[in-house]
């Protein structure tokens, strides 16, 4: 485990620290030497920049890639499946958490997320 990797949870949105330690876990699992560069959000999903044994990328990759897109369905805030995104700042929001501070919202259709639907 490389503790250094955990310490990129302090600068993403609260919701998504749960998802984001799952991530790093299953990209340590396969690759131990598996160091994050970069975490942040972005366009209203994580971005994960990292360096892994390219022996393992493509694994790597595809979980990356499965964790940006569920955070874009995640709330920012609580951790809830999200119902909308703000536009402004571009996040995913849960009924809940997205009150009118942090709007306008638009709702997802069923088949895009808020990385394409702007």
């Amino acid at each position: 485990m490389n503790d250094a990797n955990y310490e990129w949870l302090f600068l993403i949105p609260e919701g998504w620290v749960k998802i984001a330690q799952q991530m790093i876990e299953e990209c340590e699992a396969i690759d131990p030497t598996y160091c994050i560069c970069d975490l942040k959000e972005k366009w209203g999903t994580l971005s994960i920049i990292a360096n892994c044994d390219m022996t393992y990328w493509r694994e790597i990759d595809m979980i990356e890639n499965k964790y940006e897109e569920l955070s874009a369905r995640t709330c920012c805030k609580c951790g809830k499946p999200a119902t909308k995104y703000s536009t402004g700042w571009i996040l995913p929001w849960c009924d809940d958490c997205g009150t009118k501070e942090y709007g306008p919202y638009k709702e997802f259709s069923n088949d895009s997320t808020a990385t394409n639907n702007n």
